[in-house]
């Protein structure tokens, strides 16, 4: 209390000091970064950021960035990281101006305890009429005043309607005073230009008024409270026209958060919205919320004038009908009171006009208002400047254009995406570009689809370039130099001729320098086209044959840019004590990025050697067997690794550092080393999480056989990021801090990386665009950590919460042949694995799951495949034609959907049902309620069929939802 008082008495000074503009002449620090998911790597979008124990704070854009400007009087200070679903991170401020910060956030675990206790206690109903009771009391009630950030990004098709940003400053009048009305005024604003010169009147008729505004009413719960609004999704009155569900139990910023569905009931008439209200389960309190209109909600809105537009469509002679419409609103606990946080809202409506030859144009609008900073002490009404009565757009109250880097001053902002209309601003303070390692690399985007290129081709395909020869060993020989960041050697390449030819395909990136190829005695001339090596031999190599290259080689690996998911390259860090701790990981970038190889995931050496060299003291991990350690000239030390199982490209690897090392054995039928590495200071941690490495081996072998490399032991080790680097599993870095409880430790991450042994390492996707038959089964690998602990209702628990985490923008599986890295890549994690449940419910026969699984892995073992010989696989064991399923749910971004239509035949009920689906033949089982509280097998089509339902009420069908990853729409 007493360093709160005095930072207190310290802003009070800067502001006496500095008048209305209190922070205009103090120092500020920035601090930028990224916030990804520790298991998936991919972003985490609208995290919170925020310093410990104080109101100022900021968001993460849609991309998981974020950049953060603070007075510099907090720099001994905690940031504090929060998103829902995960568990919050601390990092000291000092030390965290310099460069890209990487927060990586931990997934929190299904509290399954929690889930089992409260949802017999509760339903989720009696939890929602508490916490809109308990509103007055969780909510501040007196006067407030906000700081925000507010972005509104309009466009009719692509063509720009209107771009605004601003900094605002909110004053929130107390309840105690309803009279009054809350304040808004524009601090700092910019907006883009777009040339409306050939229509003006009709795209001023498409601006978007009152956007600020509208997200501001729309988030005070207190007065929606107090207003009670007749259809409000908070007035209890309207709870009889919703059915609402308990469907898990997350963790946000360290509390435990219910997570209640709601979907209308079949008279949906007054239902007006859907979605999930997420409530902190010790004070009530809403934390958040995702709701989206339905037909009747917008149906309301388009009669009700949406946005008056409908009074100027005979003006205009034109069209505007809302199509949809969703709201995401987040708040945070500020000491007892919880604050708004962030509102997104995003628009899409429908647009006809005949005069300008508009069929169908899509007006869509996304809204953007994040909280920056709270003052609840003297909070005091704005005296001029008010724009909370003005029905003028926001792009008609400002004015500035300005671009420049400076513009925002120390104002805290959302940064805008790729995505957004603008692009960019035409300047690197905002999207176009993050420094990474000093260098100005541009941004990808989220996929490829806008086209492939040469060098994609080049490295995703399998032309006779390639097919003409089947790698069989390689012997890397490495130097690693720390201090330069650079590596040089060779790799010798053992293959076996398929077909006759006088010339070969390797591949090995651009940056990296070839010194000599080497055949024989001879050496061969090659040639280069991006990242492509073409070998020429001096004559044709005979079929059946094995000849052997060597590639000698030098250069500057590439650093991954850790924003973009699989963006891979060599880590150069150090760890607590200031040593040398360096990582390479390649996966979808290709091993290729530092060694040349036949870089495609088709082709696997039957064994490999691996010899890295490194300054003495320090100790290199690579895959498999360390045969030998030999003291080499100079002050370095040469490990050399072996490998005697086939091995993926990506799979073979490097770990330098100061590492400690303890061995053990796992005793089942025959006897696995076990080798464990990991950094001394974290030596209790390791011990205690390596304690659950035998169970956890005990019951993926019991699911999926034995494990697949005995030869070469099973090794698991501390790293700078976790991978499945083949019988040398890394897992990342442990957690600092006093840890004594194992469920602290990165349990979940280490079942996800160790099932890659069978998913990934033993089974590997031929194409990388089938990458989901590595995931999907990891994925589903953690579920069964919480089904041996907990049962079924562990591995279901899991599961519910996979579908908040679905992007659904495009299909699991990728373009074949061109190295089609999902730059979005949680799909082939969450659905893939939520298709992996539904199939598994589709079967509803655990033996025959369970043989599929062993099946498929010893039918395949040591194999690449792809997803056709997977589902030809699983068709042929279950004697019944699945491929209508795995289509749909893996080649569509889509889900199917199961329509119901209820009615009411005196006692009994009419049930009419069917599949809309992309697939045509779609013909999916799913379990509903034939008889109340019993769910029994349905079989619909895409053709509508019927079902007479006895001694049940309207109210009583049910879908089971929670095994079959579909949605239900009911009439």
């Amino acid at each position: 209390m007493k360093n709160l008082r005095i930072r207190i008495l310290l802003l009070v000074f800067y502001a006496l000091l500095s008048g209305h503009s209190s922070f205009a002449q103090q120092k500020y620090l920035t601090i930028s970064g990224n916030v990804i998911d520790s298991v998936t790597g991919t972003a985490v979008p609208f995290a919170s950021i925020g310093i410990v124990g104080e109101t100022v704070g900021t968001t993460t854009n849609a991309e998981g960035r974020f950049i953060f400007k603070i007075p510099a009087l907090y720099q001994n200070s905690q940031l504090r990281i929060s998103c829902t679903g995960y568990q919050p991170a601390i990092k000291p401020i000092e030390g965290s101006t310099s460069g890209v910060l990487e927060i990586s956030l931990k997934p929190a675990s299904i509290l399954l305890d929690e889930v089992l206790v409260q949802s017999k206690r509760r339903t989720a109903e009696e939890i929602l009429i508490g916490a809109v009771a308990a509103i007055p009391k969780n909510y501040d009630t007196t006067a407030v005043q906000l700081t925000a950030f507010y972005r509104e990004d309009t466009r009719l098709d692509d063509f720009g309607i209107s771009f605004n940003e601003a900094v605002v400053g909110v004053y929130k009048s107390p309840v105690s005073n309803p009279d009054m009305e809350d304040q808004m005024i524009i601090l700092k604003g910019r907006k883009k230009e777009f040339d409306h010169s050939k229509d003006p009147r009709f795209y001023g008729w498409l601006n978007l008024s009152g956007g600020a505004k509208g997200a501001l009413k729309t988030s005070d719960l207190v007065k929606l409270y107090i207003k009670r609004h007749r259809n409000s999704f908070l007035n209890e009155k309207n709870f009889k026209y919703y059915k609402f569900s308990l469907n898990n139990i997350l963790s946000y910023g360290g509390r435990n958060t219910y997570v209640i569905g709601m979907i209308p009931k079949k008279n949906n008439r007054e239902a007006y919205v859907h979605g999930k209200l997420y409530i902190d389960v010790q004070t009530l309190a809403f934390t958040k919320w995702e709701i989206g209109l339905t037909k009747s909600g917008l149906d309301r809105e388009n009669n009700n004038k949406f946005l008056l537009k409908k009074l100027g469509s005979a003006i205009m002679k034109a069209t505007l009908k809302l199509d949809y419409v969703k709201e995401t609103v987040i708040f945070s606990l500020y000491k007892d009171k919880w604050q708004l946080n962030n509102v997104q809202r995003d628009f899409k409506a429908t647009v006809n006009s005949k005069k300008r030859n508009i069929e169908n144009g899509l007006w869509q609008t996304n809204l953007t208002f994040a909280v920056t900073d709270i003052n609840n002490i003297n909070a005091k009404p704005y005296s001029e400047g008010d724009i909370n009565q003005n029905e003028v757009s926001m792009g008609g109250l400002i004015n500035a254009k300005e671009y420049d880097a400076k513009f925002w001053e120390n104002y805290n902002i959302i940064l805008p995406t790729a995505a957004d209309t603008t692009g960019i601003w035409a300047k690197p303070d905002t999207v176009s570009s993050l420094k990474i390692n000093n260098k100005a690399t541009l941004v990808k985007p989220s996929n490829r689809q806008n086209g492939f290129t040469k060098a994609d081709t080049l490295r995703g395909k399998l032309t006779s370039l390639r097919t003409c020869y089947d790698v069989s060993f390689y012997h890397l020989d490495v130097k690693v130099d720390i201090d330069k960041k650079s590596i040089s050697g060779s790799n010798e390449m053992r293959f076996k001729v398929v077909e006759p030819f006088d010339k070969m395909q390797v591949d090995l990136y651009a940056n990296m320098l070839i010194h000599k190829i080497n055949y024989g005695n001879q050496e061969l001339s090659f040639t280069r086209e991006y990242d492509a090596v073409f070998v020429q031999f001096p004559e044709v190599l005979k079929q059946g044959t094995t000849q052997a290259i060597t590639i000698f080689y030098s250069g500057i690996p590439k650093e991954p840019n850790r924003t973009i998911p699989m963006d891979g390259g060599f880590l150069w860090e150090k760890d607590k004590n200031g040593n040398p701790w360096v990582q390479v990981v390649c996966q979808g970038s290709g091993a290729s990025l530092w060694w040349p190889n036949k870089d495609h995931q088709s082709d696997k050496p039957d064994s490999a050697k691996i010899s890295i060299s490194v300054p003495k003291g320090l100790m290199n991990i690579s895959n498999g067997r360390l045969i030998s350690k030999t003291e080499l000239p100079g002050d370095w030390t040469k490990f050399d690794w072996q490998v005697s199982y086939p091995i993926n490209n990506y799979n073979i690897t490097l770990n330098i550092g100061k590492y400690a090392h303890t061995q053990d054995a796992y005793i089942s039928d025959d006897t696995l080393t076990l080798d464990y590495y990991f950094m001394p200071y974290h030596a209790e941690k390791a011990s205690l999480l390596f304690a659950e490495v035998k169970p956890m081996l005990a019951i993926l072998e019991k699911n999926y056989g034995k494990y697949p490399f005995p030869r070469d032991g099973f090794t698991l080790m501390e790293s700078l990021y976790p991978m499945e680097h083949q019988s040398a599993v890394s897992i990342g870095k442990l957690p600092e801090g006093n840890i004594t409880d194992v469920e602290d430790l990165p349990q979940s991450l280490m079942w996800h990386e160790a099932s890659h042994e069978w998913w990934g390492n033993s089974v590997t996707a031929k194409d990388i665009a089938d990458m989901w038959i590595h995931e999907a089964f990891a994925e589903y690998s953690e579920a069964l950590r919480l089904k041996a602990e907990y049962g079924d209702e562990g591995e279901l628990g899991y599961m519910q919460g996979l579908p908040e985490r679905v992007v659904g923008k495009e299909p699991v599986i990728g373009v074949y042949d061109v190295n089609h890295i999902h730059y979005n890549n949680e799909d082939m994690y969450s659905k893939a694995a939520l298709v992996l449940h539904t199939f598994k419910s589709v079967l509803n026969n655990d033996s025959l799951w369970q043989s599929i699984l062993y099946g498929i892995q010893q039918d395949f073992k040591y194999q690449t495949i792809t997803t056709t010989d997977l589902v030809n696989y699983i068709n042929k064991k279950t004697k019944t034609d699945y491929t209508y399923f795995f289509d749909q749910y893996l080649k569509f971004s889509s889900i199917p959907t199961l329509n119901i239509k209820l009615v009411s035949k005196g006692e009994s009920v009419r049930a009419e049902y069917k599949w809309t689906a992309d697939v045509k033949d779609f013909r999916m089982p799913v379990k509903v309620t034939k008889h109340k509280n019993k769910f029994d097998f349905i079989y619909p089509t895409t053709s509508w069929q019927t079902v007479l339902l006895n001694d049940l009420e309207p109210d009583d069908f049910k879908v089971e939802t929670e095994k079959f990853y579909i949605e239900v729409e009911v009439d």
